[in-house]
């Protein structure tokens, strides 16, 4: 079983000087379901355009990368029909048993350098968030073995998650102290360091960049940024299988640390009336 995991960011409505809210989370797919379901998404693909054509939430992001492969024309047509593929992604991928973990964090400050200065600990802090309910769930699924892939961190700099996750294999605890409830990762047979992929090669981090694009959408509509959203719609499709579903998806399927009161609320009222069982 492996989780493939990415990260994703929104302004909140403090009035913050940049992107202020990070959200970090993906898939986790066990290893009999994993070519099925990439097969799957890549025969929608395949209808709209190239199978092997890279798609993510935010489409705009992707202009450039086509435009240096003189793609345009494919990526027009992608841009045109976003909203048509989305949806024939997340319905294809409903029929699919897989789990969605996503946990989402708010920085303690507005302002731009504070919030730059501490990125690198919150990316930690959150990938420690969901990596501990990835446990628990690789606990009660017992796979006979078990992983993490990341999308290839902004910058280059995948230290935050090294670290965090070599104290979570050996000790059972964040870099933090924090106990893993599921103990260390090396008793649960998880391998013994993160992957990294391009998500432009990936059809599976492809995919959990969309569900993590559709959760940032849902709590935009938490904190009242939007009345409702194409990306509750999305969540709706699949909402089996994020985790603790149907009753208890807030906490484990998307999480908000306690620390975050407001935030955490929030998010919980919105799953309450978006997500219903």
């Amino acid at each position: 079983m492996r989780w493939y995991a990415d990260n994703s960011e929104l302004n909140g409505i403090r009035g913050a000087d940049i992107q202020d809210i990070l959200l970090f989370g993906g898939v986790a797919v066990s290893e009999d379901v994993e070519a099925p379901l990439r097969r799957a998404l890549e025969g929608v693909k395949e209808h709209f355009g190239d199978y092997r054509a890279p798609v993510k939430w935010n489409f705009k992001a992707l202009e450039k990368t086509y435009r240096e492969f003189n793609q345009q024309d494919s990526y027009n047509r992608l841009f045109e029909t976003s909203k048509e593929w989305r949806r024939a992604l997340f319905e294809c991928a409903s029929g699919f048993d897989f789990c969605v973990i996503v946990s989402c964090v708010e920085s303690y400050s507005v302002v731009r350098k504070d919030i730059k200065a501490a990125k690198p600990m919150l990316s930690r802090f959150m990938f420690s968030n969901g990596l501990m309910r990835f446990a628990l769930h690789v606990r009660d699924s017992k796979p006979a073995n078990a992983g993490v892939v990341l999308d290839w961190p902004d910058g280059g700099d995948s230290e935050p998650f090294d670290v965090e996750y070599a104290s979570a294999y050996r000790r059972g605890k964040s870099k933090d102290g924090v106990s893993y409830i599921s103990g260390p990762l090396h008793a649960l047979q998880f391998s013994d360091g993160v992957s990294y992929v391009r998500s432009n090669h990936s059809t599976l981090m492809q995919f959990a960049d969309l569900v993590v694009g559709a959760t940032r959408e849902l709590i935009e509509c938490a904190l009242g940024k939007k009345q409702d959203a194409f990306g509750i719609d999305m969540l709706n499709a699949i909402k089996g299988q994020l985790r603790g579903a149907p009753n208890n998806i807030f906490g484990r399927g998307i999480n908000v640390p306690s620390g975050n009161a407001k935030l955490r609320t929030a998010v919980r009222d919105a799953i309450r009336k978006h997500l219903p069982p």
